[in-house]
């Protein structure tokens, strides 16, 4: 029962910040405590001390009832309402039971005041808003004021003494607690500022969403080993000719080469639900849940890629081109090394394909190649696709279906394209069959009406190819 009142009171706070869910946790069970011990305290009073219920028993019924109170705002998520509520109406029940002492029991005029008077500032100083710490000071200093000039015309002698001393007690216990819980909640939200800070940082290193996959809170709860397995989709991203590239850059300009390109990628990536798994050099491997956020991501990479040109190459570095393979499957994520060097990775045969997949965007003229699993989660109407291939992948045994993906393309062409899909992919067909004169035939139609196809260039070229190796077998 208390693990579900647990569930219920915490539930808004399990994505909210580390600080504030241990808080929400702290004064969790802070009320469940005035809950569940203030009736035990009853009893023992009704028993030890029966005199004393009509003084002591009010203010304890009293606690039990902000406790259930605090519990409820709590659950709203409210958790510095939740504090702020608990610390106001504490001081009124505290204040209240002490003035019922002026009724006549001078004797113990500042017992109260004296041994629990520190609990209103304390609760505001740990679970309120730090602004009201000292508004709250005031208040219970203006009260001890306000006791001892009401108590002050009704006592003399030894109570006046008593009372003088438990003023003063209680004014310099109040300031030093208060002093000392403002400084140390200033050290403590420095502190939080810091670690907010630091685990920023280490976001830009390991994705939020990779530890919500580990089901981990935080980097500090992430363990060597710890993995998960699941189906996702796998965006792999490579610019053509890098190191051809590259080496007309000094360094310097090598990572501001790289670095432009990949700070207007990133945001690409994000913006379509998936995640930077790492980077590669200048590739990237990107994580989706599903292959449509994939796919309007790959597209939109290379619309970017336009503007990026346009506005980044001013003579100083080339215009470039890059090339996306898409694949779904399973994937284990989790994390390799040793104690002291760990990083997380994604182990799969689904990366290694979607690696080989973009692999063939340079050898098929393509800018997105997607697999046949891909194109199954992906809306139809949105996208123009053809097969441009049926591949056996290096070091694998089943064959792929590779799509283009043909919305990067100018209008017209990706109509020309369309046009002779039907009668491309029967070439496709014919040359895994291995009737390599009807597929020759095919093809060369469709370079005939499309120009330039790289798709049909490159199978006429491995045809060809294929011929040759044959004839040599025969000689």
């Amino acid at each position: 029962m208390l693990q579900k009142l647990k569930g219920w009171a915490l539930k808004p706070y399990y994505d909210a910040g580390y600080v504030i869910r241990r808080k929400a946790t702290i004064l969790y069970y802070f009320c469940v405590s005035l809950v569940l011990l203030m009736p035990l305290f009853l009893v023992i009073y009704a028993i030890w001390i029966p005199h004393r219920m009509p003084i002591a028993g009010p203010p304890m019924l009293a606690s039990m009832a902000i406790g259930l109170t605090c519990l409820f705002i709590l659950s709203r998520g409210r958790f510095y309402l939740a504090g702020q509520t608990l610390a106001f109406v504490a001081f009124l029940i505290i204040a209240l039971a002490q003035y019922r002492k002026l009724e006549g029991e001078y004797f113990t005029a500042y017992s109260t005041f004296i041994h629990l008077f520190a609990i209103p500032i304390l609760v505001v100083g740990l679970f309120g808003r730090k602004r009201y710490i000292l508004p709250m000071y005031a208040l219970m200093v203006i009260a001890n004021v306000v006791f001892f000039a009401l108590l002050r015309p009704k006592i003399d002698g030894e109570y006046l003494t008593a009372a003088q001393v438990g003023l003063m007690t209680s004014v310099i216990a109040l300031t030093l607690i208060t002093t000392l819980l403002f400084l140390l909640r200033n050290v403590m939200d420095s502190a939080v500022t810091e670690v907010e800070k630091t685990n920023a940082s280490l976001n830009r290193f390991v994705p939020t969403e990779f530890l919500q996959l580990l089901n981990r809170k935080n980097i500090h709860e992430v363990g060597l080993g710890d993995h998960t397995e699941q189906e996702m989709t796998i965006l792999f991203a490579d610019i053509r000719n890098f190191t051809g590239i590259s080496e007309t850059l000094s360094p310097a300009e090598n990572f501001s080469f790289i670095n432009d390109y990949l700070s207007v990628m990133g945001p690409i990536i994000r913006e379509n639900n998936g995640f930077i798994d790492k980077y590669i050099g200048d590739a990237i491997l990107a994580l989706f849940f599903n292959s449509a956020d994939a796919a309007r991501a790959a597209v939109a990479m290379h619309e970017m890629l336009q503007r990026f040109n346009a506005q980044f190459i001013d003579g100083i570095f080339p215009e470039i081109r890059i090339g996306i393979g898409i694949h779904t499957g399973r994937i284990m994520l989790g994390t390799i090394g040793e104690v002291r060097r760990m990083e997380n990775t994604v182990i799969s045969d689904t990366v290694n394909a979607a690696s080989r997949i973009e692999s063939l965007t340079k050898k098929l003229g393509a800018a997105i190649l997607l697999s046949g699993e891909s194109l199954a989660q992906i809306p139809k109407d949105d996208y123009r696709i053809r097969l441009v291939d049926v591949a056996q992948l290096r070091g694998k045994t089943q064959t792929l279906k590779i799509y283009e993906l043909l919305n990067p393309l100018p209008e017209e062409r990706q109509q020309q394209l369309i046009a002779n899909a039907h009668e491309f992919e029967k070439g496709v067909e014919a040359m895994r069959a291995g009737r390599l004169d009807e597929a020759s035939e095919y093809f060369e139609k469709c370079l005939a009406k499309v120009p330039g196809d790289g798709a049909a260039q490159n199978h006429l070229r491995l045809i060809e190819k294929t011929r040759l190796l044959k004839n040599r077998k025969h000689l």
